[in-house]
C-alpha cells in the first residue's frame, strides 16, 4: 500500500477517528446540547494532471464540506453520536483543453457512532454509516454505499495514547478493508505528536486559545460516474463507472479556539499527491509536480 492510500484511508472510511480527536473523551459539559456544527474549504489552483502522455494544465480543484452532530450522553463517557455531511469538490480546467473529469464530486451521509469505555484505560469505538458519493448528478438516487468501523482506544497514560482497529467502505476499490493505527503523545503541556490516522504532525500550543502544527493529511473519495465526462478520450467509455480520487496535503496549521463555543483553524501548505482512478476502466490522472493549497474550516459546539 503506498504513502498516499494510507493517508487516504483515513478520510475515506474513518473520518470517524477525527471526530474522536476532536471531541474530548469526557462526560458532556454542562449547559451544553452537544450538538456542533463544522465547515470548512479548501483549494488549490493552477495544477498539472497527467494521464498517459496527454498533460492538462491550469486545473483548479475546490473542496466545500458541512457537517452536523448531535452527541447522545449515555452516562459518564459513555455516547452516541449521530452524524450527518455533505461535501462538494469542484473541478476546472481551461476551456481550451477540457478535462476527462466531472465537473463535480457530491457525497452525501449519515452515521451513528458508539463510544464505550471497557476499563480505566481501554475504549471501544464503533460506527456504521451510509451515504451517496456521485460526480455530477444522481445524489440521493446513485452511488449507494456503506462504511464501518471498530477501534479499540488504549490510554497508557495521559501522555500516551494509541487506536487499533479495522475500517471498511463499500465503494472504495483499494481501500475496502483496511486497519487503522494512530498513535497520540503528548511529553508536556505545549507539544504533541500524532502518527497515523487521521493526522501526522507536530503542534506546539502557544497559549490556551492558539496552536500551531506542521501535518500531513489525506482526503478523497470513491464516487459514481453516470455519463462518460469527454466521450472519445479514454480506452473505455467512462460511463456507468467508479472514480476514485486520492490527495495527500502537507501544510503549517494554526487553531484559534476564539471561545468554549467556537473555534477556527488555517492550514496553508502543498498537495504532494493528487490521482484520479476509473476503478475497471484501466485509465487515470495523476498530478504532475507539487501545487500549493490554502484551507479554513469553523466549528460551532453548542
Amino acid at each position: 500500500m503506498t504513502t498516499a492510500k494510507i493517508f487516504l484511508t483515513a478520510t475515506l472510511a474513518f473520518a470517524f477517528s477525527l471526530a474522536l480527536r476532536s471531541q474530548p473523551m469526557e462526560p458532556p459539559v454542562p449547559g451544553k446540547i452537544g450538538l456542533s456544527l463544522s465547515s470548512s474549504a479548501a483549494g488549490s489552483s493552477d495544477g498539472k494532471l497527467k494521464a498517459g502522455n496527454t498533460t492538462y494544465d491550469g486545473v483548479d480543484i475546490t473542496n466545500y464540506s458541512w457537517a452536523l452532530n448531535q452527541r447522545i450522553g449515555l452516562g459518564g463517557i459513555r455516547h452516541l453520536t449521530i452524524g450527518l455531511d455533505y461535501d462538494l469538490t469542484k473541478i476546472e480546467g481551461k476551456e481550451s483543453s477540457p478535462l476527462p473529469l466531472p465537473n463535480q464530486l457530491q457525497s452525501l451521509g449519515a452515521s451513528v457512532r458508539y463510544l464505550h469505555p471497557i476499563n480505566q484505560q481501554w475504549l471501544m469505538s464503533t460506527s456504521v454509516g451510509a451515504g451517496s458519493q456521485v460526480t455530477d448528478s444522481g445524489l440521493l438516487s446513485d452511488g449507494w454505499g456503506m462504511r464501518a468501523s471498530a477501534v479499540g482506544i488504549y490510554n497508557r497514560s495521559r501522555q500516551l495514547t494509541f487506536m487499533f482497529g479495522l475500517a471498511y467502505n463499500s465503494l472504495s476499490q483499494d481501500l475496502k478493508l483496511v486497519p487503522v493505527f494512530g498513535c497520540d503523545w503528548r511529553p508536556t503541556e505545549k507539544w504533541s505528536f500524532a502518527l497515523g490516522f487521521p493526522k501526522t504532525g507536530v503542534t506546539y500550543k502557544l497559549n490556551k486559545q492558539i496552536s500551531l502544527g506542521l501535518a500531513a493529511s489525506g482526503s478523497g473519495g470513491a464516487f459514481y460516474v453516470k455519463d462518460d465526462p469527454l466521450t472519445g478520450t479514454a480506452p473505455r467509455s467512462l460511463a456507468d463507472s467508479k472514480l476514485q480520487y486520492v490527495e495527500v496535503r502537507v501544510g503549517i496549521q494554526c487553531d484559534w479556539k476564539i471561545n468554549q463555543t467556537i473555534r477556527v483553524s488555517g492550514t496553508i501548505g502543498q498537495v504532494l499527491y493528487r490521482q484520479f482512478k476509473y476503478i475497471d476502466r484501466d485509465y487515470k490522472l495523476k498530478a504532475h509536480g507539487t501545487v500549493p493549497f490554502l484551507s479554513l474550516a469553523g466549528n460551532i459546539a453548542l
